[in-house]
């Protein structure tokens, strides 16, 4: 299934619910470039808690294809459709999917210390952390300190806990990458 990477656009794909580890595994075994954004949970059942590694966006998967390669994925029995707004397919920007790679590397549980508070709403520049370069909005001050980072292309935001230090308040309008 190979083509020139120039050919290749970060397509988000809607599955079945609960299938997207089994698809993200067939794609990948078939040579794709895949990106499964997931965090760790804790879960609870009657008899036992167990921590669980779950999608960051249920039912979302997202491959770097060529027009014929999405074609292909769309045969796949658990994939729905492809993500699109309109007659328009939704093109992820490989900064978006950075990011989203990156946000695995963050903690588990970071407990915020702010030391100058922000007030919700503010435009904050990530400047340390696997997170670094993001922009997002403050969502929640001044302890803990939660910044919501935008993921356009499919129209979903990501809400995490950040360490204070990790950030400044800046003027641009909050954007990914």
């Amino acid at each position: 299934m190979s083509r020139p990477a120039s050919d290749r656009v970060w397509r988000a794909f809607y599955t079945r619910p609960r299938n997207e580890k089994k698809v993200a595994a067939r794609l990948t075994e078939a040579g794709l470039e895949v990106c499964l954004p997931l965090r760790t949970v804790l879960r609870q059942w009657s008899d036992r808690k167990k921590t669980v590694r779950e999608p960051l966006f249920p039912s979302y998967l997202f491959a770097h294809v060529d027009e014929r390669e999405r074609l292909v994925v769309l045969t796949d029995e658990a994939i729905v459709k492809t993500v699109s707004f309109g007659a328009r397919l939704a093109e992820v920007r490989d900064a978006e999917i950075e990011i989203l790679r990156a946000l695995e590397a963050m903690p588990g549980q970071v407990e915020a210390v702010a030391r100058d508070a922000f007030p919700e709403g503010t435009p904050v520049l990530v400047t340390d952390g696997p997170m670094k370069g993001a922009r997002g909005t403050v969502a929640g001050s001044p302890r803990p300190l939660y910044l919501t980072l935008d993921i356009p292309s499919i129209r979903q935001s990501i809400r995490l806990q950040v360490p204070a230090d990790w950030i400044m308040r800046t003027e641009a309008a909050p954007a990914v990458g």
